[in-house]
């Protein structure tokens, strides 16, 4: 066995040495690479995170964190999932804000496994009602051709649900304040088996308050702040059809937001049609119905992709441009998950300058001079 021994770079006078030892075999019975490394004794219990970039990534995967045994040593196997040259580094974080990371062993792989592996990812409706994951999805996996992708598409309560119960791996929501329940470990209130590990950022866009052509609530669109609840107060004062989501999702619980910051006046009113059962695209078709006519809260890309797709004819945007509208996409890994490797790849992934600018551009010939999403990965405080 041919081995590499690459000294730690230390990132500060106080930040200890080590080394980082990769076994260089690629095992054909184990399929699986050996890394290991050590540091002073005195380091003993401390931990370190192995860091792995893929074959044409620009970013690193955490594959393993590892506790330094009584002699200063750690060790770790990582199989690949495929083929390539592969980048390897050992950190260690002794405190907030302070970090040393060993310099990069390179090492190529000849093949990796046939088989791939399945990310579970759950979502909101509005990645599919506009035509974005179309996009991403054959994006994501041929960037991380091991994988397979299966989706599921709820409103972002049920999707963060589905990672409360360890049935995603990763979430892709638009609800902040579930968002930071689920990091906690709460989902609906109540404790969960799993919760979330990472949040970031990943794009925006806003929410349209959208109604019939004739506006029979008489909504004023000023696109200032207090608008949006200037226009709920004409829908609530003139009784006209409200159709909601009530479905715990991203955009349910901002259309809730506005409401109980008006009293809740929609509470047991015939007008106020709360259905629970439908997706984004769903709400709009049946606000735009003629029989069923009447408002609805939805995100602007859904309701571009439906108005281009010649659903929504009997509507148009009443209200948009008060700051409360915002509307934050976000990414989270779900801490347990059952491919935790995989959520961080596609975490990572939707973040990276590539998929960025797969959204950034999202719509530009279909609906130009409009934004259907404006990317803005970062961190996402919680």
């Amino acid at each position: 066995m041919v081995s590499l021994l690459v000294p730690m770079v230390a990132g500060a006078a106080t930040v200890p040495r080590s080394t980082l030892l990769t076994s260089k075999r690629y095992m054909a019975t184990a399929r699986s690479l050996i890394i290991s490394g050590r540091m002073a004794t005195k380091y003993r219990g401390k931990q370190i995170k192995v860091e792995i970039r893929k074959p044409g990534r620009t970013y690193w995967d955490q594959v393993a964190t590892r506790t330094l045994n009584r002699y200063g040593r750690w060790s770790t196997h990582y199989t690949p999932k495929l083929g390539g040259k592969f980048y390897i580094r050992a950190r260690y974080v002794p405190r907030a804000g302070v970090s040393s990371i060993s310099r990069t062993a390179v090492l190529t792989v000849r093949r990796g496994p046939s088989t791939k592996t399945q990310i579970l990812l759950a979502s909101t409706t509005s990645t599919r009602d506009s035509g974005l994951f179309e996009r991403i999805g054959p994006a994501f996996l041929a960037a991380c051709p091991e994988y397979t992708l299966k989706a599921t598409f709820v409103g972002s309560g049920a999707a963060i649900a589905l990672g409360g119960s360890g049935d995603a791996d990763v979430l892709l929501t638009h609800s902040p304040a579930a968002e930071v329940d689920f990091m906690h470990g709460i989902v609906a209130g109540k404790a969960s088996a799993y919760r979330g590990l990472n949040r970031f950022k990943v794009m925006y866009n806003d929410f349209v308050l959208v109604g019939p052509l004739a506006n029979p609530a008489g909504v004023v669109n000023n696109g200032s702040a207090g608008g949006a609840k200037a226009a709920f107060q004409s829908v609530a004062t003139a009784g006209s059809t409200f159709w909601s989501r009530n479905d715990g999702s991203g955009t349910n619980a901002k259309e809730k937001e506005i409401w109980k910051s008006l009293g809740n006046p929609q509470l047991g009113k015939s007008w106020y049609k709360a259905s629970g059962t439908m997706g984004m695209a769903q709400a709009l078709a049946t606000a735009n119905d003629a029989g069923t006519s009447g408002y609805t809260l939805a995100d602007r890309a859904t309701w571009l992709n439906a108005l281009s797709l010649g659903i929504v004819k009997n509507l148009k945007i009443v209200n948009a441009g008060d700051p409360i509208l915002f509307n934050q996409y976000a990414v989270m890994e779900v801490k347990g998950a059952r491919n935790w490797e995989g959520a961080q790849d596609f975490s990572n992934w939707i973040r990276s300058p590539q998929a960025q600018a797969l959204i950034r551009t999202y719509g530009e010939y279909t609906y130009p001079g409009q934004v259907m999403f404006a990317p803005n990965a970062g961190p996402y405080p919680w």
